[in-house]
């Protein structure tokens, strides 16, 4: 196998010391493998799964809704998939919510919670003070040559929608006008939509009063990676450390990606109800693995902001096993902000994972030295999570590893060289292959203090990694022949020390699917 390793430049990533690495390997071909059903994360029971969608809280309930070909495991066919969740952990299935029509497939978009039914298209009920409300959904209508904005309401918690009669709401005559993100606007006192027109990479702002009719209001055009088309977009509030909020705009890109093919960006700056003005032109990625992209946050969510993203790339998303289904959900993930020097990072915690934990694998506090710092057996087929704190020494690379007879492995880790950082390398995975699934990349950056915390969930066929208290985050697939057995934290170089070593593995998820709405 030939690899070919690149670098991309410090401005790229936010700050003078970081930059990726990855390698590209060969044509290669997909093979046979084993049972990659995840277990701690959301996939649907059958079909091809890619964008989230219409993330919202409502009635006690989180709605997750997506990209869904509910006939075949590859893209097409484009519905809107549904399960609902109280914790964010476990999901159940929900009939389709929208539909593919002969007007055109149902492509990404948003919800919201019309609360005093400003659209007016809601029911009143007969026993209460006010109009009712509801959820509306707000969604891009795709065929061949037209993409245009449309909205359906649900009077049934979400589980049913009603097409606006007099769809769509807005149509700019484009056929790349697309994936809305809707949200409430106080200051204004209106709505306000988030669209891309993709290939001209424009972000477009619009504001309604009644989510019928749209008026335009500005743009954001043309800033970081371009690649082909911009899409998914999502502007949110976002808590800063020690105080304080700033606006954060989100906008994947697919193709163009700095590994191959699709990547999320964000901007940090600010939002008049009409403009978005960014605070500088920096480019800073979201996530350093290759698999994470279309990250969406849940409207109608008190708190920090969550949300999660479809953990696939668009270079082999079609090809990768199917076990029955193609397509899975990252973790959700908690937003903060954080102020490195002169420099902006967006912070990301995995949503409380104790209700999942099960048995403890490794858990010591004892300072470790060089060589094999623990190791343990590892239940077959279940998740695990692990929490390192690593005490920085020149030199030393600190390594959770997993294996098998086989001789197959995965690695996660952090090298503390000049040009080291936080890693994941799949390579020694041989259950997929092929050219654009390429075997390691890295996120390289000069710690702002003398101790390094990472914290990974590695399921059947995916790990994420966070690191560094939350400011680096990497999700990458893999695929194995066989299960992986066992787990090691083995130290190469220097003297490196870990400070707590914490294994645990994680319950499966409850993932059923309703029989009834």
């Amino acid at each position: 196998m030939t690899r070919r390793y690149f670098a991309i430049g410090s401005a790229l990533l936010a700050t003078g010391a970081a930059f990726y690495r990855f390698a590209q390997a060969d044509e290669k071909r997909p093979t046979s493998g084993g049972n990659y059903t995840p277990q701690v994360h959301y996939a649907p029971p059958t079909g091809f799964m890619n964008d989230p969608n219409g993330l919202v809280f409502f009635d006690g309930e989180y709605h997750l809704y997506y990209q869904h070909n509910p006939s075949a495991a590859t893209m097409g066919n484009v519905h809107w998939g549904h399960a609902v969740s109280p914790d964010l952990l476990n999901w159940q299935t929900l009939p389709t919510a929208l539909f593919n029509t002969p007007a055109g497939q149902a492509f990404s978009g948003s919800a919201v919670v019309d609360q005093h039914n400003l659209s007016g298209l809601f029911q009143a009920q007969p026993d209460a003070g006010e109009q009712a409300g509801g959820i509306v959904a707000i969604y891009t209508r795709a065929s061949a040559t037209l993409q245009t904005q449309e909205i359906a309401v649900s009077s049934d918690r979400g589980r049913s929608f009603v097409e606006y009669a007099h769809n769509p709401v807005l149509d700019i005559g484009s056929s790349q006008f697309r994936d809305p993100k809707v949200f409430w606007h106080a200051p204004e006192q209106c709505w306000i939509m988030v669209v891309v027109e993709a290939r001209s990479h424009r972000v477009l702002f619009y504001g309604s009063v009644d989510l019928k009719s749209w008026d335009k209001r500005g743009e954001f055009a043309d800033s970081g990676l371009l690649g082909i088309d911009y899409e998914c977009p999502d502007l949110i509030r976002v808590p800063v450390e020690n105080g304080g909020e700033r606006w954060v705009l989100i906008l994947s890109i697919n193709p163009g990606g700095p590994l191959g093919g699709s990547a999320v960006q964000y901007f940090i700056g600010d939002f008049d109800g009409r403009q978005f003005t960014a605070e500088d032109r920096v480019t800073r990625l979201m996530d350093f693995g290759k698999d994470f992209y279309a990250f969406q946050s849940f409207s109608n969510h008190s708190g920090a902001p969550v949300g999660l993203a479809w953990l696939s790339n668009w270079q082999y998303a079609n090809e990768v096993p199917a076990s029955p289904s193609r397509g899975m959900m990252t973790l959700p993930r908690t937003l903060g902000l954080r102020r490195v020097g002169k420099d902006w990072r967006l912070v990301q915690q995995f949503v409380d994972l104790a209700p999942l934990a099960g048995e403890v694998l490794i858990d010591d506090t004892r300072p470790w030295g060089s060589a094999t710092l623990a190791s343990a057996a590892l239940p077959v087929g279940e998740a695990i999570e692990v929490r390192l704190e690593i005490e920085l020494q020149p030199g030393a690379v600190v390594t959770v590893r997993l294996s098998n007879q086989a001789g197959e492995t995965l690695e996660a880790g952090f090298d503390a060289g000049p040009f080291g950082g936080l890693f994941i390398d799949r390579h020694g995975a041989s259950g997929f292959e092929q050219r654009y699934f390429v075997d390691r990349f890295s996120y390289a950056f000069q710690p702002d203090t003398r101790t390094m915390d990472m914290h990974l969930v590695i399921d059947r066929s995916c790990l994420e990694l966070l690191g560094a208290a939350g400011s680096a985050a990497g999700t990458a697939l893999y695929y194995t022949k066989s299960p992986l057995e066992r787990i090691s934290v083995v130290a190469q170089g220097g003297n490196a020390r870990l400070s707590k070593v914490f294994v645990t593995t994680l319950n499966p998820i409850t993932s059923a699917q309703a029989q009834h709405r």
